[in-house]
């Protein structure tokens, strides 16, 4: 009985790995963020952004085990509020990376990286700031949940623990992608700038579109 049970688990956890990596490589905020953070600054920026990234589905994984996506259902206001905070966070980063094309184009050299902690902290603010995780995993990982197999909150931290090590796997991917774009660009003299006004349109478009669905009329 207890090989049987193993064996359910290590299945069970095993596609539900399979489907976080399927997702991890669909089009959405986080991974266009990494991938334009990784043209306009590196691989390695990629990859710190993709750390803090991580650390915010950590703690959207616990407020979510814990009850706080019940809240955000009741309460649309606040979920409102704090994704319309990111929307505006991803025009305030866009805008940044417009004056850094300016001040390339006028001096002609490459903007100075940003701190690892820096593009780490950006990670973060831009996860936690979307609330839409938090519903994402209240609503995904209860189906690869049994309540006969043990506490709920242990299996609920453990998938996304899961889901996390698919998400370090994918965006970390695009992270190497992104650095290696970067790099074909760097022989170009227009580069710098190009990177710069192309980070930029990526952000406002992100941020445009996080504020439409956001604000649009639901259909009744």
């Amino acid at each position: 009985m207890g090989v049987d049970a193993s064996a359910g688990a290590f299945r069970r956890y095993g596609l539900f790995f399979l489907i976080a990596l399927a997702l991890g490589f669909a089009p959405g905020p986080d991974i266009l963020f990494v991938f334009a953070q990784s043209l306009a600054h590196g691989c390695l920026a990629g990859v710190y952004v993709t750390l803090g990234l991580c650390t915010g589905i950590c703690l959207h994984v616990t407020l979510a085990a814990f009850g706080a996506g019940t809240f955000l259902k009741r309460h649309p206001r606040a979920y409102k509020i704090v994704t319309l905070c990111g929307a505006v966070y991803l025009a305030y980063l866009a805008w940044g990376a417009l004056q850094g094309a300016r001040v390339v184009a006028v001096d002609g050299a490459a903007p100075p990286p940003l701190p690892p902690l820096r593009l780490y902290l950006r990670g973060i603010v831009m996860n936690v700031s979307n609330p839409k995780v938090i519903l994402f995993f209240l609503s995904f990982l209860p189906q690869f949940m049994c309540p006969e197999k043990g506490r709920l909150v242990r299996q609920f931290l453990t998938l996304g623990g899961i889901f996390i090590l698919a998400t370090l796997l994918v965006f970390n991917v695009v992270a190497l992608c992104g650095g290696a774009i970067a790099g074909i660009f760097a022989q170009w003299p227009s580069a710098p700038r190009f990177l710069q006004y192309f980070t930029a349109v990526v952000l406002f478009g992100l941020s445009a579109w996080i504020a439409w669905t956001t604000c649009r009329p639901t259909q009744r």
